[in-house]
């Protein structure tokens, strides 16, 4: 990666979703977060609660990181609706889910669904900065963040 890369992030200025039906796992994914420079954010605590973000035109979303198994609508039907959003359909999409899962089966369906990136818990801040820099500059390669 390019300084010009790395300079052309301005993490204070995008708006990242944090969606996990556990309100401390919200707190501290943006607890992390934070300490990398981000500033705004929007919390839900289902698939169902963060589809009206995604709904509201004038709600700004640079970034998902959405839990996998949450009541009412789950990380992957949450996904999908984003993905067939017509202006949200290119937000960039982590998924978060734990080790007890059947994890082979879920990142097959997640990279069907079109996820950019996956993080099973319990995660190091450093595995989600990784990933997070590694979505937003695949994002802006295809001029997806950052205009």
């Amino acid at each position: 990666m390019s300084t010009d890369k790395k300079t052309a992030i301005r993490t204070s200025h995008l708006t990242v979703m944090v969606v996990d039906d556990d309100e401390m796992i919200r707190s501290i994914i943006i607890e992390q977060l934070r300490s990398i420079g981000f500033q705004k954010f929007i919390e839900a605590a289902n698939g169902t609660e963060a589809h009206k973000f995604v709904l509201d035109p004038l709600v700004k979303i640079d970034l998902v990181i959405c839990d996998w198994e949450m009541p009412k609508t789950d990380g992957i039907t949450f996904l999908r609706a984003v993905r067939s959003h017509r202006s949200r359909k290119d937000t960039p999409f982590i998924m978060v889910t734990s080790q007890q899962s059947q994890e082979r089966m879920k990142i097959t369906k997640a990279k069907m669904a079109h996820v950019d990136a996956y993080i099973v818990k319990p995660f190091r801040s450093e595995t989600l900065r990784q990933k997070v820099f590694e979505v937003l500059f695949e994002a802006i390669d295809k001029k997806v963040v950052g205009e």
